[in-house]
């Protein structure tokens, strides 16, 4: 099912209605039920009409109404009141629109009008949706199909930052990170403080104070290093104060308390106090961390992804949807928008928190030993020379392997789609074969992206072991118990730190190569989200129906004088028991269009130059062979396809909603309720539930289904009970439920017996007669009226219509074969030249297709003749009913410009089923019966049939009949 009718369903509030004049009655509702435009418009103008009296005044409310776009975002919120003077029908609301660089999936938001006096609210178009296209590139505006890699993950970033949560989240999260290395930062110089102060024999305690004490004298190079540890001192003088039993002031000459115990002569105290300084930091740390996982941050960002990639999917062109592999798609929206927000986004922040904690093992290392920074430049270097090297293999390898995945889960879609065609066929084994190839060959591409992996993991590892040996051999001998500068503990000290920062470049490393991982991923996504859509061809669309609307409207209201109503009702179609719209209602007198359309898939044309009118409140049949182009037309009247740009239009009145009904087997994962309601709210249905179990006992779903409507039951508990011909009751009554002004459905009697096939057809009647089925007899004159297109594949619903249309392929569109035309001769042709000087004329023949000047020819010169023999032939090979030849006699002339002898044109529509072959008078001519002979016929058959168009007539239901009768016993299906 498709609509353009469909209303933001977060509203369920019922409409306010100010009972009229029911002589004069008047309607007030938006003039589409859609909008569409484009960030760049800056504004939107969306029409409120009132149809019917506008003889006195009105007003009504209106309000915009926030949905996937947010007020103050995307728009401007607007509210107030619309006020109709007496003889106004038009008013308009303007909504501002804010534009952004940001990139958005296209976005909705809803307007409802309220508190009508002096008309009534229009009950279905009292609500309307206003979609806006976004025209920025995904991921920023700086995307092109050669931007990959990190220059591509960087704008990926860049988006994200773009959303307020994601950037608030974002930066907690990175002052997260910054309190673990601080963390980090304290456990260094805590273990330095246990080790050189708390755990030193108290000799050598003293002479530490006394090589202090010393080298402060001297310059103090020792003092400038611990400077750093200023934080700590401070909280060390704190807890002396608090843990001091004598409980005095600090004694002077103490400027540093890592070099003294915290609790003067109590070592173990002071250990007391280590450990708590080391303990609980952690557990702060652990209630960080705790909270870190309800901040969202990967939820939001796969949300934004994969809704948006969701969204784009269902608004491509129908012909990049139907090439899009399903597996593919499937697989990105579920593995690939997840790897790139978990190790893409997420792998980034992680790699900032580590950098944050190398920061602060920069600093220990400056302080300690500004020797030591070599490895923590010399790590980053290599290992990202290391990524830059193997980063082609390593994508290439897992996009190898997504590629595989992608096999596998098509191949399941497509096995559990078409089962019953395996059990009928008995290919089970083909299959499960197919399938155990498929796995194998993913299996070999899993091992060899996991082989790339593995040697990409141990580059971190092999440096870190030979930094660590290295400093080994080299630092003992810097070591003061051996004469060096450096003390134990900061030897011991600086292993920690190689340990630590080896294991966290290693961690880096790990996280760079998963960043590496999205890549892929990410290009992908990136492919999808900026794929073509038909948004702007229906905007378009739109905008031109609102236009065409308008001023249909202003022409009828002009012809309301004329009793266009009462002319309406002389030529009402056959067999409908026509209810008139009051006379107010001048808008239900606007035909629906189709005109100058033309239609092609490809390279292969279907329509060409159609053209036809269908008054609203009929039933229309369209019948004929297969592949003669019904479906496709079904779909361009239920606005499913767009005719290109410039090549015609189909007009359908913008307040008029229109419904496609695909026959197809469709069902929601929810209750029969909202499978009959596809979500739509139950107060927005007239007549409420007990018209919706009334219209499934019409279309015939058995009563122990209709049953669970009043339950809330899930699908899984009620889809058993239907048969294949109940899914088609399924679609009909959901049509009938929507009660679409005009209502496109193919084939509605295909599946359906004989004996239920007259009933399907008269429910379809009803609905158009009753202008809605299963509403009240009251009111019917004030509803729209109710238009059917349809296909069927019997005679009841050609002999139920009120036009049948035959749809067929070369009777008015471009012909199966090519048109010869043969320029025999001309006879009595005029003397332009001077007899006895240049002698006669030269004449020669050219002829074209009126208005196709690609399809021009001409003959030879016969010089000095009037009389002339040409004997030309030429072949058109593309060319309609419509179509005139021209043929245009000129005098060959050196010194100056061809002069005219005579011209004659033929109507191609006027050749019989042999052609024409005769004379053709010449007119704008200056010799009195001078004629050409001509011959004109379609080529006979070459062996090859090229495609045709299809063409748009009109038929009685005899003429459908004898079309069935020479199909044979299968009609037209």
């Amino acid at each position: 099912l498709s609509s353009g009718a469909a209303v933001p369903s977060e509203d369920t509030t019922t409409p306010r209605f100010i009972s009229t004049d029911p002589s004069k009655p008047s309607v007030i509702q938006f003039a589409a039920p859609l909008y569409l435009c484009t960030e760049a418009d800056g504004q939107l103008v969306v029409q409120v009409v009132r149809i019917g009296d506008a003889s006195r005044q009105a007003s009504v409310s209106y309000a915009t109404k926030d949905a996937s776009a947010k007020a103050g975002q995307k728009y401007v919120a607007a509210h107030g009141t619309l006020n109709f003077e007496p003889g106004d029908t038009v008013r308009e609301i303007h909504v501002e629109l804010l534009q952004d660089e940001r990139w958005d999936a296209t976005l909705e938001f809803g307007l409802a009008l309220s508190d009508c006096v002096g008309a009534d609210l229009g009950l279905y178009l009292h609500a309307c949706r206003a979609k806006i296209i976004d025209d920025d590139s995904y991921p920023t505006n700086n995307y092109s199909e050669t931007l990959k890699g990190i220059s591509l993950m960087i704008e990926y970033v860049k988006m994200n930052l773009g959303d307020r949560v994601i950037f608030r989240d974002t930066v907690k999260h990175i002052m997260m990170d910054l309190l673990k290395g601080m963390y980090f930062f304290l456990t260094l110089y805590l273990t330095i403080y246990l080790i050189d102060v708390v755990l030193a024999p108290g000799e050598e305690e003293e002479k530490g104070r006394e090589h202090l004490e010393g080298e402060r004298e001297g310059g103090g190079k020792q003092e400038e290093r611990r400077m750093l540890l200023s934080g700590i001192d401070a909280t060390a003088r704190f807890l002396a104060r608090r843990l001091h039993e004598e409980g005095g002031e600090e004694e002077e000459g103490v400027e540093f308390m890592t070099h003294q115990l915290i609790i003067p002569h109590h070592r173990r105290y002071t250990a007391v106090i280590i450990a708590a300084l080391y303990i609980v930091p952690f557990a702060f740390l652990h209630l960080v961390d705790y909270c870190r996982v309800h901040m969202n941050i990967p939820y939001n960002v796969r949300k934004g992804t994969q809704t948006s990639l969701l969204a784009k999917f269902l608004n491509y062109k129908e012909s990049r949807r139907k090439s899009i592999n399903v597996g593919e798609i499937t697989m990105t929206m579920m593995r690939d928008a997840v790897e790139v927000c978990d190790f893409g986004y997420m792998k980034i922040l992680s790699v900032i928190g580590i950098m944050l904690k190398l920061f602060f093992a920069l600093i220990f290392i400056l302080a300690e030993n500004r020797l030591a920074v070599i490895p923590l430049i010399f790590y980053p270097v290599v290992l990202g020379i290391f990524l830059a090297c193997r980063e082609r293999i390593t994508i290439e390898a897992n996009e190898d392997k997504a590629s595989k995945q992608d096999e596998v889960v098509q191949v399941v879609n497509q096995t559990i789609s078409n089962y019953p065609l395996i059990a009928d066929f008995s290919l089970r084994p083909h299959i499960v074969d197919g399938y155990s190839k498929i796995i194998e060959t993913l299996h070999r591409q899993e091992k060899v992206a996991a082989a790339i992996v593995t040697n990409n993991m141990y580059m971190a590892p092999w440096l870190t072991t030979l930094l660590i040996g290295t400093w080994m051999f080299y630092g003992s001998f810097q070591v003061d118990t051996l004469g060096g500068p450096i003390s134990l503990g900061a030897f011991l000290a600086t292993i920690n730190v190689f340990k630590e920062v080896g294991v966290e470049m290693q961690e880096i490393y790990v996280e760079c190569m998963e960043i590496q991982k999205s890549f892929g991923p990410l290009e992908k996504i990136c492919y999808y989200m900026n794929l073509e859509t038909d948004l702007f061809d229906r905007m378009t669309a739109s905008q031109r129906s609102i236009r065409h609307g308008s001023a249909r409207r202003e022409e009828q209201m002009v012809a309301q004088d004329q009793q266009v109503a009462h002319s309406r009702v002389a030529k009402a179609p056959k067999n409908v028991e026509f209810v008139d719209s009051h006379p107010a209602f001048t808008v239900d007198n606007i035909d629906i269009e189709i005109k100058d359309l033309c239609f092609s898939y490809n390279d292969m044309e279907v329509f060409a130059n159609v053209n036809a009118k269908f008054q609203q409140g009929g039933m229309y049949s369209f019948v004929g062979p297969p592949h003669g182009g019904k479906g496709t037309l079904m779909r361009l009247l239920g606005r499913i396809l767009l005719p290109q740009e410039g090549n015609g239009d189909i007009f359908i009145p913008p307040h008029l909603r229109v419904l496609h009904v695909s026959m197809c087997d469709c069902l929601i994962n929810d209750t029969l309720l909202e499978n009959l309601l596809l979500y739509a709210p139950i107060a927005r249905v007239h007549g409420g539930v007990g018209r919706v179990k009334k219209i499934c006992e019409l279309v015939g779903l058995p009563e122990p289904l209709i049953a669970h409507i009043d339950l809330d039951t899930k699908m899984k508990e009620w889809a058993s009970q239907l048969s294949h011909t109940d899914f088609a009751r399924l679609n009909l009554a959901r049509a009938y439920i929507m009660n679409p002004e005009c209502l496109v459905i193919h084939k509605p009697d295909m599946v359906f017996s004989s004996e239920e096939v007259p009933r399907v057809f008269e429910l379809l009647r009803r609905h158009v007669n009753e202008r809605g089925l299963a509403l009240p007899e009251s009111g019917r004159a004030v509803r729209r009226p109710r238009t059917v297109f349809y296909t069927c594949t019997t005679m009841h619903g050609v002999d139920i219509s009120d036009r049948v249309f035959m749809v067929k392929q070369g009777s008015h569109g471009h012909r199966t074969r090519p048109l010869e035309v043969k320029i025999l001769s001309g006879k009595d042709l005029p003397n332009l030249d001077i007899p006895g000087v240049t002698g006669k004329s030269d004449p020669y023949c050219l002829c074209e297709l009126v208005g196709k000047p690609r399809t021009r020819f001409t003959t030879k010169t016969v010089q000095d003749n009037l009389n002339p023999t040409w004997d030309f032939t030429q072949e058109f090979t593309f060319y309609a009913d419509s179509d005139v030849l021209k043929f245009a006699v000129y005098d060959a002339d050196d010194l100056k410009d061809d002069d005219l002898l005579g011209e004659a044109t033929l109507p191609l529509q006027d050749l019989g089923p042999q052609g024409f072959s005769g004379d053709l008078p010449l007119t704008r001519c200056k010799a009195k019966g001078a004629r050409i002979k001509v011959q004109v016929r379609p080529c006979p058959e070459h062996g090859i049939i090229k495609y045709s168009t299809s063409i748009l007539r009109c038929v009685s239901p005899q003429e459908a009949a004898e079309v069935q009768v020479g199909m044979g016993s299968g009609g037209w299906n």
